[in-house]
């Protein structure tokens, strides 16, 4: 169980602006309750709007979970996710300042009765829930009917995580870090109550894929083990605002007789279907916010969510060496070197150092945006996993994931299908691509389909390729793979009728 630290530990300079913060908050959770409510609305409105990465995550979640829902309705539950938590930051920190008696009036619980009889058993409760907005809230009011431990995330912020673990434990018996999973064990069989929420994408590693809102999703396993531990009874918790009232809600729903049943897939299953009707009830109060479906087989390139910030790591020179230790080298073209590394992916290198914020025009960011942009558009195109920047070597670096199947280059000229080719230089442009000097090695092709290798020259134009430049690009892609007149007329006839338009020959 974990101890906060002292707050005279926090009395820094750099901890000034986390104490005015949570001052304001402080005064906040002391006002009238409609003040409350039009408060954390204001705050989730002003994070709509800054925060354009999260709300980009949370389109991608609406878009992908309620495919049934017209353009309208996905852009107006964006909006209300972000006002439910907003509130839901108000509504957490009222709980963790304020005493929760005082609240007492504004719970109903149902399945109550169920639980109890349940906790006679003597084997400990899991309760299984989710990350909803009024999820700490929400804990406050059970407290005062039903002593419980919880698992958590630390906050990077060590001040904010203090006062947030002061807050939980003056509500729970129990307060153990996400990765304390003895001390969470130890809780159940001791025979207490232990809530759980395995709802979150924490990577392949102690998860399965299966179905969440009917998409593949990376699902921790620890709820089933939790469950089968000490055969503890176990209830998917419920708990929401009703109607942005002063009424929550808490319904303890019991999991099925056959859970656990032992196989994995079958318990993260049933898990996922339990959660998802639960959030159907009030689907803004959830925390769309979270990259649920980051972790796919594949890895990054599968993932979703392709236009958030790449992560930027600053080296010494001998951790870098080790990145690159028993790579190949593959080219070196201007003082950039090209790497492929034992775990599959390729390193590119590149002179000057790649700023968290500045340099946009650094070659290893436009390298970054510019596949970004393609794969934004459904071009398959390399994927970038990581900024590199090493100061004592006044170098920067990007480690990326290429497509599948060889470069155009590598290919004898009579077994490149140009067809293929000719169709995807029609959806480039169609989709507003163009490159300026085109060549073998910046394509791949797989069973006839191609893929971006290198993204440096393809430009996104907002305006459509003009035909004249249409023309003038294809001139020069049909020079560098070295083609005669022959096969450059068949390739702008392919071209001309997968594009839409009437294209003359080379000459």
């Amino acid at each position: 169980m974990q101890t906060p630290p002292s707050f005279k530990s926090f009395l820094g300079i750099k901890f000034w602006p986390t104490w005015l913060g949570l001052g304001l908050l402080w005064i906040i959770v002391w006002m009238p309750f409609t003040v409350r409510l039009k408060t954390g609305e204001i705050l989730g409105l002003l994070t709509y709007w800054l925060g354009k990465e999260r709300r980009y995550i949370t389109e991608i979640n609406i878009a992908l979970c309620f495919p049934e829902l017209n353009e309208h309705e996905k852009s107006r539950l964006v909006k209300n996710c972000f006002l439910e938590n907003g509130i839901g930051l108000i509504e957490t920190v009222t709980g963790w300042v304020r005493k929760k008696e005082h609240f007492k009036e504004q719970v109903t619980l149902i399945g109550l009765d169920k639980l109890e009889q349940a906790q006679a058993k003597g084997k400990g409760i899991l309760l299984i829930g989710g990350h909803y907005s009024t999820l700490d809230f929400s804990a406050n009011l059970l407290s005062l009917f039903l002593p419980f431990g919880v698992t958590y995330r630390p906050n990077r912020n060590p001040l904010f995580n203090a006062f947030m673990l002061r807050g939980r434990l003056s509500n729970c018996n129990g307060v153990f870090d996400r990765n304390d999973i003895r001390g969470a064990f130890r809780h159940l069989k001791q025979g207490k109550t232990l809530w759980y929420a395995p709802d979150q994408d924490y990577g392949p590693k102690h998860a399965v894929y299966t179905s969440f809102f009917g998409k593949q999703a990376a699902t921790i396993t620890a709820g089933s083990r939790f469950a089968a531990l000490n055969d503890s009874p176990t209830f998917l918790i419920r708990h929401h605002r009703i109607n942005c009232t002063r009424q929550y809600e808490i319904e303890f729903i019991p999991f099925p007789d056959s859970f656990p049943c032992k196989d994995e897939l079958k318990d993260t299953t049933v898990i996922n279907q339990m959660l998802e009707k639960a959030i159907r009830h009030y689907p803004a109060q959830y925390l769309w916010m979270h990259k649920r479906f980051k972790t796919q087989p594949g890895g990054k390139p599968n993932s979703p969510y392709i236009n958030i910030k790449t992560p930027n790591h600053r080296l010494t020179e001998s951790q870098y060496e080790q990145v690159i230790a028993n790579a190949t080298q593959v080219s070196e073209l201007e003082q950039v070197h090209d790497y492929k590394l034992p775990s599959g992916l390729w390193l590119k290198q590149y002179p000057g150092m790649i700023s968290k914020r500045f340099f946009q025009k650094h070659p290893a960011k436009i390298f970054d945006r510019h596949a970004k942009d393609l794969r934004m558009q459904g071009i398959q195109a390399i994927t970038v996993d990581n900024f590199f920047r090493i100061p004592r070597m006044k170098i920067s670096a990007v480690t990326y994931f290429v497509p599948e199947g060889p470069l155009l280059s590598q290919l004898p000229q009579n077994e490149i299908p140009l067809q293929s080719l000719a169709i995807f230089m029609a959806e480039l442009h169609n989709k507003g691509f163009d490159s300026s000097n085109p060549g073998p090695d910046h394509f791949s092709v797989r069973d006839n389909t191609f893929a971006i290798h290198d993204p440096t020259d393809f430009v996104f134009h907002r305006s459509s390729i003009s035909l004249k430049d249409r023309r003038n690009t294809i001139i020069k892609l049909l020079k560098n793979l070295n083609l005669g007149k022959t096969e450059g007329d068949l390739f702008f006839s392919h071209y001309a009728q997968a594009a839409g338009l009437s294209v003359s020959g080379t000459d």
